[in-house]
């Protein structure tokens, strides 16, 4: 994935004018593990959002596999994300009236998987994640912690290229933080999965193999 003078502004011509990114460059590898770091304000949300085409950009270009995503319209762009991303929100979001393996499994359905390689998939990522015991209970029904993992499940499943996950352990404590990176350190590398973070967490920060830090809205180290 590439990235070409990527700037973003909100209220452009107002006097609520803010410019969230300036002219961001950056190139992401296959199987990546990266994480987007900087204090609150800094862009990293806004960055992520516009690298999962959650957001449009003011300007730039967004090349994946030589298709310009920052050219596609919004419903070309959510089949998109549909067949080659998976997202981990901070919030979880899961659906409260499915079971955590109907949750695991909703995108798998949505692809027109069989329903042998759906379940197969769902037990192979529930003894991954430690969540076999759950998997026929409501998200109502689990910890927070638990509720974090199915996120993760639900996110892989389908085998993306990349995964965007925005401060995926705020509501975890420093165990299941920590937990949670390991696992999801271990499926970038089983499954090559590109994997890019936004966070300030010193555990998501500690499992990642690069980090790019934002400042005002500009890239001030890439390391």
């Amino acid at each position: 994935m590439k990235l070409i003078h990527i700037s973003k502004t909100f209220f452009p011509g107002s006097s609520k004018e803010v410019k969230a990114l300036t002219d961001i460059n950056l190139t992401f590898e296959k199987g990546e593990f990266t994480t987007l770091s900087g204090e609150s304000g800094s862009g990293k949300t806004t960055l992520l959002n516009i690298i999962g085409g959650l957001e449009r950009p003011t300007e730039g270009k967004i090349f994946f596999d030589g298709l310009e995503l920052t050219a596609l319209s919004d419903e070309q762009m959510a089949d998109f994300r549909l067949h080659h991303m998976g997202f981990i929100f901070q919030a979880y979001n899961l659906i409260s009236v499915l079971t955590v393996r109907e949750n695991i499994g909703f995108i798998m359905k949505l692809l027109d998987y069989r329903e042998d390689e759906i379940n197969n998939r769902i037990n192979e990522l529930a003894s991954v994640l430690q969540i076999e015991n759950i998997l026929d209970n409501l998200p109502g029904q689990i910890s927070g912690g638990q509720q974090q993992r199915v996120a993760v499940a639900r996110a892989v499943a389908s085998k993306p290229k990349l995964i965007l996950a925005d401060e995926p352990t705020a509501n975890l404590d420093s165990k299941n933080s920590q937990r949670l990176m390991e696992m999801l350190r271990a499926l970038n590398e089983k499954e090559q999965v590109t994997v890019i973070f936004a966070s300030h967490d010193k555990y998501v920060l500690a499992e990642s193999k690069r980090t790019i830090v934002l400042d005002d809205g500009a890239v001030i180290e890439d390391r």
